[in-house]
């Protein structure tokens, strides 16, 4: 009985009904849910989710706080590019949680954008405050009061965030009913980005067929003259 229970249970959860041909990199301030949110849709998309904080460690051999205090933002920032055209650049598809700064780089932004499906899970700072409250893993809060430097980066990035794709609220509810919404969401934007396929597809059909036309017709006045 609980089987049949999962089994019907699991059917009324929303599937992707297109195919998926970028990766997803989610972005958003820390604490909104990245990786939590992050490994459930991979589970739910059966792909690979990848957090790239966890990657730039790996690269330089340190944590992402010696990172910010050895050698200060901007090395961080420049090793973060690197780390994620990497792994936005492989041949297979992944969810990709970024750091909550990677976005606000010019570079790594246009690249997000160009190659996979940008998603921002937005919170509000209250929430923020909360659950980054629970680990002293931050360099950026180690700096003054936590609502004052959550407040100010919410008032800094969030203009940039909006230029997303997709864009989700991650709040109080269940971490499942999130990733509902962004399957649900990332339907509508697929449904929209294939129709907007085909209307190119079928604009450079009818000029193919112009430029085949008109050396035709030119040949027909000549045979009439």
């Amino acid at each position: 009985m609980n089987n049949l229970k999962r089994k019907r249970k699991k059917s009324l959860l929303p599937r992707l009904r297109y195919p998926l041909r970028k990766s997803i990199s989610l972005v958003g301030l820390m604490g909104c849910g990245k990786t939590t949110i992050g490994v459930r849709l991979a589970r739910r998309l059966h792909l690979e989710f990848i957090d790239s904080d966890h990657e730039i460690e790996a690269a330089a051999g340190h944590t992402v706080t010696e990172i910010f205090e050895k050698f200060g933002e901007d090395d961080f920032r420049k090793g973060e590019r690197r780390v994620i055209n990497r792994l936005i650049s492989q041949d297979k598809n992944i969810i990709l949680g970024t750091g909550g700064g990677a976005f606000m780089d010019q570079k790594t932004r246009g690249r997000l954008k160009k190659q996979t499906i940008v998603i921002w899970l937005r919170v509000d700072v209250d929430l923020l405050v909360e659950r980054t409250s629970k680990r002293d893993t931050r360099p950026l809060l180690r700096k003054g009061n936590p609502r004052k430097i959550l407040q100010k980066l919410t008032e800094e990035r969030y203009p940039i965030y909006e230029e997303a794709h997709i864009i989700v609220e991650s709040g109080q509810g269940p971490h499942d009913a999130v990733v509902n919404d962004i399957i649900w969401k990332l339907n509508k934007y697929l449904a929209t980005e294939k129709k907007k396929y085909q209307r190119r597809l079928a604009r450079k059909r009818a000029r193919e067929k112009n430029n085949d036309e008109g050396p035709k017709k030119q040949n027909d006045t000549k045979d009439n003259s």
